[in-house]
């Protein structure tokens, strides 16, 4: 591990470096490049802890590595910066970010074929990391297949972001299944005689997998279930306290009208162009047809919302986790407003 860190000390630090440059945008990029920043050096130490990463994987698929949360973190500064500087077409968004993975998975693809067998880098299923003859073709193939959907998502940006919202998880399914099908089908066809035998892997690999897994399995479960909101009224101006996103404060002086909307009356909340979506709320910024670009701090729990309109003209849906909270959050803007 020291070992393979040392050789390739000056794409570390480069690599470092550049996914921290959005944090020179604020304090929320900060942040996001910091999360980043952890995330590259988590993704490194576990892949060099499998020894034939170390000795025998190809010096192009490291070097891949090292470059993919740089990429990442430069592509998402860009959509944040692009928000903040007011910039609240979804088109725009969608555009940029089915560019930015259209480019990374035609990359992906090219060095895919590269990869050599190990445990948690490339197609990992149980007939590539058994044969090593089905991990070379699977890759083989799985490489042209993913630069196709590179393809397709470069073409998806010139359509609506209605269509592109269809397309881009389309890929996404083909490029992962299609590879994991034809791993499977070499594998029936693939007479035993020409299986190679897989190498035996240390226990402390299996366990440094098994506590991946179930750390992946439980961030999935909070990422799901996270989030919480309140509002803080000041004198002059009142605050969203949001747990998971960014607060929201707005001056009593600039709402122009606040009114009670029932379930039946609150329209498709649309597209999230930035913000924090999961199975319990829906915080930050949102595109519908009736609203345009609008912000958003809501329970799904609750289908009321309050509405407030910004003497810009700007939409703000609020609610509370239940009917009697949001009437309240109602009431109590509606007296300072």
């Amino acid at each position: 591990m020291k070992k393979i860190l040392t050789e390739h000390k000056g794409k570390l630090v480069l690599s470092s470096l550049v996914t921290l440059l959005p944090a020179l945008a604020g304090r929320r990029l900060a942040w996001e490049a910091a999360a980043l920043l952890a995330a590259h050096w988590l993704v490194l130490l576990i892949v060099f802890a499998d020894r034939r990463n170390r000795e025998n994987q190809s010096r192009k698929a490291i070097g891949l590595l090292f470059w993919m949360m740089p990429f990442l973190s430069l592509l998402t500064g860009g959509v944040t910066v692009m928000l903040e500087r007011g910039v609240q077409s979804a088109g725009a968004l969608s555009s940029l970010m089915a560019l930015g993975f259209g480019l990374l998975f035609i990359v992906l693809g090219n060095y895919m074929p590269k990869f050599r067998q190990n445990s948690f880098m490339g197609i990992r299923v149980k007939w590539t990391l058994e044969d090593e003859a089905n991990w070379n073709a699977t890759h083989r193939f799985g490489g042209k297949v993913w630069v196709a959907g590179g393809f397709a998502c470069l073409a998806g940006a010139l359509l609506p972001v209605q269509a592109m919202g269809v397309v881009f998880p389309a890929v996404l399914a083909v490029i992962v299944a299609l590879p994991i099908a034809y791993s499977y089908r070499y594998h029936k066809e693939q007479p035993a005689a020409e299986r190679t035998a897989r190498a035996p892997v240390p226990p402390a690999q299996k366990w440094a997998a098994r506590l991946i897994v179930a750390a992946v399995a439980v961030l999935a479960v909070w990422t799901l279930l996270m989030g919480s909101a309140g509002v803080r009224y000041g004198e002059s101006s009142f605050t969203v306290a949001a747990s998971g996103w960014e607060d929201l404060t707005v001056a009593y002086e600039d709402v122009a009208a606040v009114e009670y909307l029932p379930a039946e009356d609150v329209p498709d909340g649309g597209i999230r162009t930035y913000g924090l979506g999961n199975l319990r709320v829906a915080f930050g910024q949102f595109s519908n047809d009736a609203y345009g670009g609008y912000t958003r701090y809501t329970y799904h729990s609750c289908g009321d919302c309050v509405r407030l309109t910004t003497t810009a003209g700007r939409t703000i849906l609020l609610n509370g986790p239940d009917q009697a909270a949001t009437r309240a959050i109602y009431e109590a803007l509606r007296g300072r407003i």
